[in-house]
């Protein structure tokens, strides 16, 4: 294995009113014989008494924040501060996960290996046993528009090393390099949650940086719950229009809103008697086409002609 000693790793977890599981995930990380990390978490701005157990959480920097910065700008601020330390490497780890022995520095020995590599992912697995692989890797298609997924571990590594420049990252366990950072900037705030690491991954293949999944390495994770939250329908849909707004060109463009509509257009059907998440879902379609972003609003009521645009959208399903 490549010799990671004296890397300076900065971990940055997120907690937004869940301190159990986020200690959950502390502790999972055990002791690193040859790497320099912190553990910094930062308080994304939680109601209940988080910051109050966290402070007497040891080995952990807290930070806090006063509001809700969502998944790209509470790691953004935990980046900044690893930039301004002179950091290696910043480790984007969900607060949801547990780390298997082992993963950082398999991870950190994939990266020092090839310098090519910009970001590094490790296979996700379900926290619950037997902890059965939840994703191994997704691939960009050939049309630019979306992801095939192959959650099996030998074709992934096929596909991986035949595809090594359409690698699409999960950002549940996002390893990144200080010049990875250094290069292609930020999280898109605008984002706020959910797509922003799939935002990440095209940036950087544009920087003709890879993506790269370390088959060998390993998390655990919360497998998701079936309905969601009605603020998870939200940013899907809404960041879905985002990212096309962002990336596909005009003779892409007939396709990739027919596939949104479809999609959308499903979930509705499929959360019939949950109102709450159909109205998320039409709020993200209509905040899409207009271009906004940060976080979801959902005291808000679409109006009438909202209404038209987003049913006349749903047609195209």
């Amino acid at each position: 294995m490549v010799n990671t000693q004296r890397k300076r790793v900065c971990i940055s977890i997120l907690n937004w009113n869940n301190a159990p599981e986020t200690m959950e995930c502390i502790q999972s990380l055990g002791t690193f014989a040859d790497i320099d990390a912190e553990v910094i978490v930062l308080d994304n701005g939680s109601s209940d008494d988080s910051v109050e157990v966290l402070s007497r959480t040891a080995g952990i920097t807290l930070m806090t924040s006063d509001v809700n910065l969502g998944f790209a700008g509470g790691h953004n601020l935990v980046m900044r501060h690893a930039l301004q330390h002179d950091f290696d490497y910043v480790w984007l780890l969900n607060n949801d996960a547990c780390v298997d022995p082992g993963c950082l520095p398999r991870l950190l020995a994939a990266m020092e290996s090839d310098p090519s590599i910009g970001a590094a992912s490790p296979v996700i697995r379900d926290k619950a046993a037997p902890h059965q692989v939840q994703h191994a890797l997704s691939l960009l298609n050939d049309t630019g528009t979306g992801v095939l997924e192959y959650p099996d571990l030998d074709r992934a590594a096929v596909m991986q090393q035949n595809h090594p420049d359409r690698i699409i990252l999960w950002g549940t366990a996002l390893l990144l390099k200080r010049s990875t950072i250094a290069q292609v900037g930020l999280l898109d705030d605008k984002l706020f949650a959910y797509s922003e690491d799939t935002d990440y991954s095209l940036r950087c293949i544009r920087h003709k940086l890879k993506n790269h999944v370390v088959l060998e390495a390993s998390i655990r994770h919360d497998a998701p719950p079936h309905p969601r939250k009605p603020h998870y329908y939200y940013y899907t849909q809404r960041n879905a229009i985002l990212m096309w707004r962002k990336y596909v060109g005009l003779a892409q463009l007939a396709r990739v809103i027919r596939w949104n509509a479809k999609l959308a257009h499903d979930q509705l059907q499929g959360l019939q008697g949950n109102p709450a998440a159909q109205t998320a879902i039409k709020l993200g379609i209509w905040d899409g086409l207009t271009g906004q972003g940060g976080a979801f609003r959902p005291q808000r009521a679409l109006r009438p002609h909202q209404h038209l645009v987003i049913q006349t959208l749903l047609t195209l399903a």
